[in-house]
């Protein structure tokens, strides 16, 4: 993809914590959502206004649940969205260190550049992990084997309809109490059963999406109760509605 190629479109990666875009379509007025957000310059510096400071970056890492305001000077931005659930968001609420933001210009734009040429998983988690060494983050890539029980739940909801899938059901699969499975889960997957399972929606009703499917019947069979409930945990967790993201869009899963 070359330079001609990324304007005006949106560019989707979506993984099991977190979920990356870089664009040069967004200039975003105030809003906050419940991800922790790094937003970095692919090509010039770019303005944000939180908590009435005024700052010019190439480089930011905002709090979850922070209203913000961007406004971008006609060159791309890598977004990287983290629940802060996670142990990716962890270790950016440690580099936040209770501040709604931590601004920063020292990222290789070597290493920026490299966003533009991932294909496959592998590439993306390459590209990640320099991204993270650079930000001084220590975000673990190689995971010890999870423990059987929630491979099982993995596996389950990957297979499963979301419109009949609850907690409940979950633990009569493994044969765990509600409580215990949750517990398991954010102890094994470093995030809630309950954000696993809305992001997991998420990515559903997008994948659909991008494949043609109307917005309502989209949501719908992703396992939201109804095309206004996808628009409210789409704006809730990526600060967005799904049609601003549909819009001159691209998705990559990897």
């Amino acid at each position: 993809m070359d330079n001609h190629d990324l304007r005006h479109k949106l560019y989707l990666f979506f993984l099991e914590d977190h979920i990356t875009f870089y664009t040069n379509k967004v200039d975003a007025d105030n809003h906050q959502h419940h991800y922790i957000q790094v937003t970095l310059s692919l090509e010039n510096s770019f303005t944000i206004e939180i908590e009435n400071e005024v700052i010019k970056t190439t480089g930011v890492i905002i709090n979850s649940n922070k209203t913000h305001k961007i406004k971008g000077t006609n060159g791309c931005q890598l977004f990287v969205l983290v629940n802060p659930e996670s142990k990716f968001g962890e270790a950016l609420s440690q580099k936040l260190s209770g501040k709604a933001v931590y601004s920063f210009d020292y990222i290789d734009l070597d290493i920026l550049s490299n966003v533009k040429k991932i294909e496959n998983r592998q590439q993306y988690e390459q590209f990640l992990k320099q991204l993270m060494a650079s930000l001084q983050l220590n975000k673990p890539f190689v995971h010890s084997p999870l423990d059987s029980r929630i491979q099982q739940v993995i596996d389950f909801i990957g297979n499963a309809q979301f419109e009949e899938m609850t907690i409940k059901q979950l633990s009569e699969h493994i044969f765990l109490s509600e409580s215990r499975l949750s517990h398991l889960f954010k102890a094994e997957m470093g995030i809630s059963l309950i954000s696993f399972l809305v992001h997991e929606k998420l990515l559903r009703a997008f994948k659909l999406i991008f494949t043609g499917m109307k917005m309502t019947d989209a949501a719908i069979e992703a396992g939201f109760y109804s095309s206004s409930h996808f628009t409210r945990s789409a704006r809730d967790k990526l600060g967005m509605s799904p049609s601003a993201i549909r819009k001159d869009s691209i998705y990559l899963k990897v």
